[in-house]
């Protein structure tokens, strides 16, 4: 399945809570409807980041893993 997104954020060498706070960072500077790809080996970012969109203006458009993690696609609202 493929997804379009505008901008990528490879996390996959971050600890917790590293990935979350360069989500945020990266989100804080995107213009409403935009899509960040967010790319994580980590197991505790997987909730870490559905929590974090759960209680921001964002929406998970999909969230999948792969080979080499777990890939989130985060609308900016």
């Amino acid at each position: 399945m493929h997804i379009d997104y505008n901008v990528l954020l490879d996390a996959t060498r971050d600890d917790c809570p590293i990935p979350t706070i360069r989500t945020k960072e990266m989100l804080d500077e995107m213009v409403a409807g935009t899509v960040l790809k967010v790319v994580t080996s980590k197991e505790g970012t997987v909730r870490n980041l559905r929590t974090f969109v759960n209680n921001n203006h964002c929406e998970l458009v999909c969230e999948t893993r792969a080979t080499e993690g777990f890939h989130f696609y985060i609308k900016k609202l």
